[in-house]
């Protein structure tokens, strides 16, 4: 009896132990997951055989509910965009990182299930980084604790990446490594994306603006041993929790990081959708104040399902930090910083807003109208949290960080000494009886990927391909489509876009042969869309407009909320999954039209889809069921700036909104565009606007004006841009010998000290690049020194060659004119660079600035000028 017990037992530990293990080994949430990867397949049914037929294959368990997983909360552009191979190799390389390191072994289920599976972090372009940074890293840190690899992790991001600016549209990781730099964004993407390619979770996190100066950020943040901790993305340091932005980040209102799927957070839920949720990690960096705010009708009724956006001023304009809907009881709350915030609320046309000093109230409440302002003009100080003592840092564990740098440096700088160079690539051109100069500034632009567009060109003129048609399609698209487009793509817009019907050839260049209509992964398209609708080839470029435009409405369903990364899906993945967000339908429909060798665009300011028939640009108004002409009027800016001596900027110092539905929606005008580059009048819609003006203070205080106008059909409008003076009487913060400063050529000199391979600094040189002109007329003497620990192979000349001609790198021998300046403002040992200064003839220093600040040039102007 004992012996068939004992086999029976055995029998059943066999059984057992073949059973799989599950993924998701909570069953109700298992239960959950399984039901909305159901309705994701009927959802996605139109690239059923690209996505779904991958579960035809032998997985495992694991792999199959992980990869359930991942398509039941992933965003609409990823569903549209790219196939279910792609997908599950994703799922097994992150099961084999799990499986290599030791880690791998402690890292709770949920941690790994929404912090390392997960292939997308932001909204960058996909590819195949993680098994290629897997492959790489994996024998580098296969023999180290978690803390360790995280860190050398960040040092081998170093040697592939480092800071510099570009635009907003977000390379794959890959990318920015064939190009080695992108700006915090793509660093972040690219950190995260090496963390979690060896299992380590990592989540980016961001400040959507910096409530002190005009600007964002975004960093990493890895969980070790149950707690997070943050890094500086491609910026390693000695430790865990150092960075140049733990300063900044002590005066931030928000802090937040987007989880994929279903997350369950504890605390600081920002925003939860059915696709992820949006958490609130500001407490984890300074003090924080919840407010509350409650929203009331004109009875004094509380109005349910209010959305209201705690506006931060920033760019000038009040950027919604949070969106949150108000409970039954017309209230909703938000932990924030303690700087100012304008609070709005709308609800079905109803709107109203209130400024609250987070550091004086903790409740608002908001009534809700229908009438605009009843002040035409208003007045408004915003002040930002109060500066925050320094840091300590260890600084044996500094010096041995930046010996370690400067040897990452020589890496990366080794890689990018492999970019054509401008003989080569002037020899290429002669070669192929090509303009040198052009050819050279295309392929000095591609830099990493320079073999690409050196053999595009190289093969176009060999098929006999006019030049002309070449650098038309070259230089019309943005610097980074040259350093991350490949050869293929190229070539699809190069060899099917129909040939010019008698346009202006820069319009035919800008708007048919051009593959770059918004932000969008610039993609293949033309042969696809030009056969999918070859069927209206023998209609007039009018009659096909409106049939493309009728085709579109009866065939793409429009959902918003599913592209929950606003990045747009392809023109190729909208006509294959036939659902699209807004954005991606308009960029759809340009698309076509080029494909059909129409010129089309989506227009500079609101960004709605136009067509032009030969002599006007006809606008296309999805959102509108009866195609009547839109009424028009005009607006006249004019520039009464004389407090500020600086031109007036967009997305700088003015921006100008429009009310739809409650919310003034800011017109989408280039960055930076100075006034002057305004067309004389302004052609805008009919309705209600606000201009927001702003000068920003040196402690981050904004000097704002708010301006309500309307604009009337065939009417014009004049509106007076005037940036408030800043009422602030100089303060003399020391002195020193004028003796040791050199010649004066001017009322004051700038002198400072600078951190090259930060990106504070390199934000600095920003500035200084973008008001070259300004600082040259000036013609003072601006002295940036580095001092010795600070010096680096990553500063090179053509860092120099962009900045005003007057600044000069003189020496510092042992630091003592630094150290004769930060013992006469009475400044910490541990400075944050740049530390920039502006003195007079009277040896007065009458402006200082440490550490990170966005707009660091135009408070220099302010006081030089």
């Amino acid at each position: 009896m004992s012996r068939l017990l004992l086999l029976i037992f055995s029998a059943l530990l066999l059984l057992t132990s073949c059973q799989e293990e599950h993924f998701i080994k909570n069953p109700d949430y298992r239960q959950k997951v399984e039901k909305r990867f159901e309705q994701r397949k009927a959802y996605a049914q139109k690239r059923s055989e690209q996505l779904f037929s991958v579960f035809d294959k032998k997985l495992s368990l694991k792999e199959k509910e992980a990869l359930q997983f991942l398509y039941a909360y992933m965003p609409l552009n990823d569903l549209a965009d790219y196939s279910g191979e792609f997908f599950l190799s994703q799922v097994k390389t992150a099961f084999e990182a799990k499986n290599s390191f030791s880690w791998g072994k402690i890292i709770p289920e949920e941690v790994f299930r929404h912090f390392v599976l997960p292939y997308r972090i932001n909204n960058e372009n996909l590819d195949s980084a993680r098994m290629v940074f897997f492959k790489e890293l994996k024998p580098r840190i296969i023999n180290m604790n978690l803390k360790d690899a995280i860190l050398e992790v960040n040092h081998w991001c170093h040697e592939k990446v480092t800071y510099k600016p570009t635009d907003i549209r977000t390379s794959a990781p890959l990318s920015t490594a064939r190009t080695s730099w992108g700006r915090c964004g793509e660093e972040s993407t690219f950190t995260v994306t090496a963390l979690r390619a060896v299992g380590i979770p990592a989540r980016q996190v961001y400040t959507p603006r910096w409530a002190h100066c005009d600007d964002n950020h975004a960093w990493v943040e890895v969980w070790v041993d149950g707690n997070w901790y943050y890094l500086g993305a491609c910026e390693p340091e000695g430790d865990l929790n150092i960075a140049w932005f733990t300063e900044p980040v002590k005066r931030a209102m928000m802090v937040h990081t987007r989880v994929f799927g279903d997350y369950e957070a504890d605390d600081g839920v920002v925003e939860v959708t059915d696709n992820y949720t949006k958490i609130n990690t500001l407490p984890y960096y300074t003090k924080v104040k919840k407010v509350t705010v409650n929203v009331r009708d004109e009875n004094n009724n509380p109005v349910e399902n209010a959305i209201v956006d705690f506006g931060l001023y920033n760019y000038a304009e009040f950027y919604p930090l949070a969106s949150k809907a108000t409970k039954p009881n017309g209230i909703t709350c938000l932990k924030t910083g303690f700087g100012d915030l304008v609070i709005s609320a709308n609800h079905h046309g109803m709107f109203n807003s209130k400024k609250i000093s987070i550091s004086e109230v903790d409740t608002v409440e908001i009534i809700l109208s229908d009438k605009e302002p009843k002040e035409n003009f208003v007045t408004l100080d915003l002040v930002p949290p109060i500066i925050k003592d320094s840091m300590k840092i260890d600084e044996v564990l500094t010096a041995e960080n930046v010996k370690r740098l400067k040897k990452e440096d020589e890496i990366r700088n080794s890689y990018m000494n492999t970019f054509i160079k401008e003989e080569e690539a002037k020899a290429f051109a002669k070669e192929k009886n090509l303009d040198t100069e052009r050819v050279w500034a295309l392929l000095d632009k591609s830099e990493g990927n320079w073999k690409n567009v050196k053999e595009f060109i190289s093969e176009a003129v060999d098929k006999n391909i006019k030049p002309e048609k070449i650098f038309g399609l070259l230089e019309k698209v943005n610097d980074k489509d040259l350093r991350d487009t490949e050869k293929n793509i190229l070539e699809d817009h190069l060899y099917n876009t129909p040939e010019n019907k008698g346009y202006n050839k820069e319009v035919y260049y800008k708007y048919v042969l051009n593959p770059r209509i918004k932000n969008e992964m610039i993609t293949p398209y033309k042969k696809v869309l030009g056969k999918a609708f070859a069927k209206f080839d023998e209609l007039k470029s009018e009659e096909k407009a409106v049939k493309i435009e009728e085709e579109i409405k009866k065939n793409i369903k429009i959902d918003n909320p599913q592209n929950y990364y606003n990045l747009p899906v392809t023109p190729i993945g909208v006509n294959e999954l036939n659902i699209a967000n807004d954005e991606s339908r308009d960029i759809y429909f340009v698309a076509i039209c080029r494909s059909l060798g129409i010129p089309s665009r989506l227009e500079e300011a609101e960004k709605i889809p136009q067509y032009f028939n030969g002599s006007e640009w006809i606008t296309v108004n999805f959102k509108k069921r009866e195609n009547k002409k839109i009424k028009s009027g005009y607006l006249k800016l004019i520039n009464s700036n004389s407090a500020v001596k600086i031109e007036p900027q967009y997305y700088i110092h003015f921006t100008i909104g429009k009310l739809e539905n409650g919310v003034y929606k800011t017109l989408d005008y280039q960055w930076e565009k100075r006034l002057s580059q305004f067309p004389d009048k302004l052609k805008l819609e009919e309705g209600n606007y606000r201009l927001i003006t702003g000068n920003r203070k040196g402690n981050g205080t904004v000097l704002s004006n708010i301006t309500y106008f309307d604009v009337k059909e065939n009417k014009t409008t004049k509106i007076k841009i005037n940036l408030r003076k800043d009422p602030t009487p100089v303060k003399v913060l020391g002195k020193v010998d004028i003796n040791r400063l050199g010649k004066f050529s001017k009322e004051f000199t700038v002198i400072g000290w600078i951190d090259p391979d930060k990106e504070p600094t390199k934000h600095f040189f920003t500035d200084l690049k973008s008001l070259k002109a300004e600082f040259e007329k000036w013609n003072g003497n601006i002295s940036l020194m580095i001092p010795d620990e600070k010096k680096t192979a990553a500063f090179d000349g053509k860092i120099k060659e962009t900045i005003p001609v007057n600044v000069t790198f003189p020496e510092d021998k042992n630091s003592e004119l630094q150290k004769l300046f930060t013992k006469q403002m009475n400044l910490p040992g541990n400075i944050s660079y740049p530390l920039i200064t502006v003195v007079n003839k009277k040896g007065e220093i009458v402006f200082k600035s440490t550490g990170y600040k966005i707009g660091l040039g135009e408070q220099l102007l302010k006081i030089i000028l």
